[in-house]
């Protein structure tokens, strides 16, 4: 059987488990008899307990937005100054023509002491 095939028809099967409407007849008697497909639905069919959907619990939410309010709070005691692109450009541009106007000074010095 068509490997894409095989993984389309798991996929759906797995879907409908889920849903709790599936069994492995229903796709069976739409591809002649694969032993390969027979079995791999077979397993899913046993294995369904596992393929349940997890949701995020209340208590794990209400965790999270406590754990960033105690982060922001630490943050602010200790001085945390967030990151600011304007500035950072500006340093950079600032840094950039130093080093450009070191080099330039450095190869008029060289020129005039070989002229000399």
């Amino acid at each position: 059987m068509d490997k894409k095939l095989l993984k389309e028809i798991l996929a759906a099967h797995a879907d409908r488990l889920i849903k709790g409407k599936a069994t492995s007849d229903d796709y069976l008697e739409l591809v002649e008899s694969d032993e390969e497909l027979h079995r791999l639905l077979r397993v899913a069919e046993r294995i369904q307990s596992t393929m349940q959907p997890v949701v995020p619990t209340q208590p794990f939410g209400e965790e999270l937005k406590r754990e960033l309010l105690t982060t922001a709070h630490l943050r602010k005691v200790e001085g945390y100054v967030p990151p600011d692109p304007a500035r950072d450009l500006f340093y950079l541009l600032t840094s950039i023509a130093f080093i450009v106007a070191l080099g330039m000074a450095l190869f008029a010095m060289r020129r005039r002491s070989q002229q000399v």
